[in-house]
């Protein structure tokens, strides 16, 4: 399975006038009631899990604020609201999703630029690609509005709140895994993380997830050499312990000192004819029922030994024919996410290739 890669800018929140659909208007000259257009068929209420995360808002200036964000509802449109709106051109051709959703300052220091707590929260696809925040502005073809406002303060008093709502933009035919908000403002990295994840979200990721042992071939940048196909095998991932890592200099943050070691082992075959450099685990990620995609860590001390994780960790040439297993280290911060699959991020491709995990 192809696994579309994540895309993450930092566009401005959704903008348009809320929908009324269904709803009684004015009445005409005439006596006529006039009513609202209807809610078009086409939108769809997705089964994601509402309710409210204490989380911490890191602004662009790396200040941190404590933010209580509750989550209301996800309403899946159409390609055709995006070709009625006004919309950036990284929305055309996708569907949105309209996120609403509520912002609580829950801590002492007001928050500048308050509609910014949109910026760390990711809406991730079933394939793992991360939806596109985009900024929409005017309605649907025949005057439907389309069901999104942006209704942030310019800034957030302690204990004030604010309901708002933000669009993303997927490829058709991808669904929804989950929300996700990371604290740290960066999407994967070992930040705390809070998620909301949407019903049938996983089950639809799982179909067609390679099975662990399957021989595929991936793209690897061999730099001076090019880029390379080599077969690649899912051998094992493992749990481990925190205790496995004393001592190792391995560049944890607080959050993954704290977090659940997994070993991932992947072996590679040396298909052309010349010495191939061991050095594929940096494009390795864990993949879990919460939508993250966590990338791996190799000591920097070459002989380094990890029950659990076997690998010849000397970087040493491969010659051709020969085969060499890797192992990479994955740290999962959240106690209430579990891993469930292996991908490789491919040079020269927008996606992943992906197996299912054999967790042991």
């Amino acid at each position: 399975m192809r696994l579309s890669s994540y895309v993450s800018k930092g566009a401005m929140a959704a903008a348009a006038i809320p929908l009324l659909a269904g709803c009684v208007g004015e009445q005409g000259a005439g006596g006529a009631v006039e009513r609202a257009p209807e809610r078009p068929a086409s939108w769809t209420d997705l089964p994601v899990r509402t309710g409210t995360r204490d989380v911490v808002h890191t602004d662009t200036d790396h200040r941190s604020y404590e933010v209580r964000i509750t989550v209301k509802s996800l309403v899946r449109g159409s390609e055709e609201d995006m070709r009625g709106a006004r919309v950036d051109e990284e929305g055309k051709g996708m569907v949105p999703h309209y996120l609403t959703f509520e912002v609580t300052n829950t801590g002492r220091k007001k928050i500048p630029a308050a509609y910014m707590v949109y910026s760390n929260l990711a809406l991730n696809g079933t394939d793992w690609t991360r939806g596109e925040k985009v900024h929409v502005r005017g309605g649907r073809p025949g005057g439907v509005d389309l069901p999104c406002a942006d209704t942030a303060p310019k800034t957030l008093a302690p204990g004030d709140s604010y309901d708002t709502c933000v669009t993303y933009v997927l490829p058709e035919g991808v669904g929804v895994l989950s929300l996700t908000h990371n604290a740290d403002g960066y999407l994967d990295e070992g930040g705390a993380v809070a998620t909301w994840p949407v019903e049938g979200g996983v089950k639809a990721a799982s179909a067609g997830l390679r099975e662990p042992g399957d021989t595929v071939r991936v793209r690897w940048d061999a730099r001076e050499d090019g880029v390379l196909e080599l077969p690649a095998t899912l051998v094992s991932v493992q749990r481990g312990s925190a205790a496995d890592l004393t001592g190792l200099d391995l560049d944890l943050n607080e959050n993954e000192r704290r977090g659940v070691p997994y070993y991932v082992s992947v072996t590679y075959t040396n298909t052309g004819p010349k010495d191939l450099y061991a050095a594929q685990a940096d494009r390795v990620r864990l993949l879990t029922k919460g939508g993250r995609q966590i990338r791996g860590k190799t000591p920097f001390v070459h002989d380094t030994k990890i029950p659990g994780c076997p690998s010849d960790w000397s970087a040493r040439m491969i010659p051709p024919g020969d085969s060499v297993t890797e192992c990479s280290i994955h740290l999962v911060t959240d106690d209430g996410d579990k891993p469930f699959a292996v991908g490789f991020a491919e040079a020269g491709r927008p996606g992943l290739v992906a197996w299912r995990a054999p967790l042991h």
